[in-house]
């Protein structure tokens, strides 16, 4: 099932022995293991209920035991493996014998990268358990998704503007839901976000000064980049407002590098990804600089950063935005 549509229909979802969660988008990985614990634990999940193993030193016999071990607080206990391919490996045969007599009161969840279709394995967590594909969906379906996201918070999305949306941010599915929540707040007790909002509240923050804080950051100029970072501030500029300026940018830095990445030229690479003119030698330098990895990391670390600003993380906002952009500074290597 792919994760927007179990995370939209989660709680009418009969409960399995085993699910998988496979894909690269971080957002939908996050906010699928999170579904799972409220339907297998409930809402108030006992902490005790859960056990997490490395899939790099996980031992099948460990996780036998924690799968069959009754709980004590609750009616079922999860077992988590974290990075689990390695553990797949070694354990393919025993799996498959597991699925066959699951514990009653243990479910498994595996994290992992890959999960082909050609397995034995494969097919019988489809036919008993649960698989569910984080991989980052099409533009398309995304329309849709973020009409129903909205509803989350109390607010009416107009399709119009969800367009707009994605195209000012792009197919991130964590930095789209970030915007949809600041863009709800915004509007409050009209609970109506048009196409007007998303213009003054996205491409708003698209200021001169945020061009020269990415332009410093993404070229190697960290000291450049915090000192434009502190005129932003200084100037009233909220740091949820400033990072959700940054990812629309970097977004696009992003998409290019994953089409260049698929051997498409850099100009049509550029233009697929909405960048034009200029920009084209711009994003260049800054792939240059950032190399491969980075590039194609910088949807995580910009969801790490929001999600550290609205409370994840105990440091002051201007720190957790000085570490993302220290991060974008430092010189390649690879």
């Amino acid at each position: 099932m792919r994760a927007l549509d179990w995370l939209r229909d989660w709680s009418s979802q009969p409960g399995k022995p085993v699910y998988v969660v496979y894909g690269d988008d971080v957002y939908l990985r996050r906010e699928s293991v999170t579904a799972i614990r409220r339907a297998v634990l409930g809402e108030e999940a006992d902490e005790l209920a859960l056990r997490r193993f490395e899939g790099s030193s996980a031992g099948l016999a460990d996780v036998k035991d924690e799968l069959r071990t009754l709980p004590f607080f609750s009616k079922r206990r999860i077992v988590l493996i974290e990075d689990a391919d390695p553990f797949v490996t070694r354990a393919r045969k025993d799996l498959e014998g597991y699925l066959e007599a699951p514990s009653g009161t243990g479910v498994l969840v595996l994290l992992v990268k890959s999960w082909p279709s050609n397995t034995k394995l494969y097919k019988l967590v489809a036919a008993s358990g649960m698989p569910i594909d984080c991989t980052s969906p099409a533009e398309k379906d995304l329309i849709p998704w973020l009409v129903k996201e909205a509803t989350r918070h109390q607010a009416q999305l107009e399709p119009d503007a969800a367009r707009l949306l994605l195209e000012l941010v792009g197919a991130e599915v964590g930095i789209l839901a970030a915007e949809v929540e600041k863009l709800a707040v915004y509007v409050g007790t009209s609970a109506r976000i048009r196409r007007a909002d998303v213009t003054r509240m996205v491409e708003a923050g698209r200021i001169e000064t945020v061009w020269k804080v990415i332009d410093a950051a993404t070229t190697g100029e960290p000291a450049a980049a915090i000192t434009d970072l502190d005129d932003l501030i200084a100037s009233g500029e909220h740091p949820i407002k400033i990072n959700a300026a940054l990812a629309s940018s970097l977004i696009r830095v992003h998409h290019a590098g994953r089409l260049r990445a698929a051997r498409i030229p850099l100009d049509e690479a550029c233009k697929m990804a909405g960048i034009h003119g200029f920009g084209v030698e711009k994003v260049k330098k800054q792939h240059a600089h950032l190399g491969p990895g980075r590039v194609d990391r910088i949807p995580e670390m910009l969801l790490k950063a929001d999600l550290d600003l609205k409370g994840d993380s105990k440091l002051e906002p201007r720190v957790i935005l000085e570490e993302l952009l220290i991060r974008l500074a430092l010189p390649r290597k690879d």
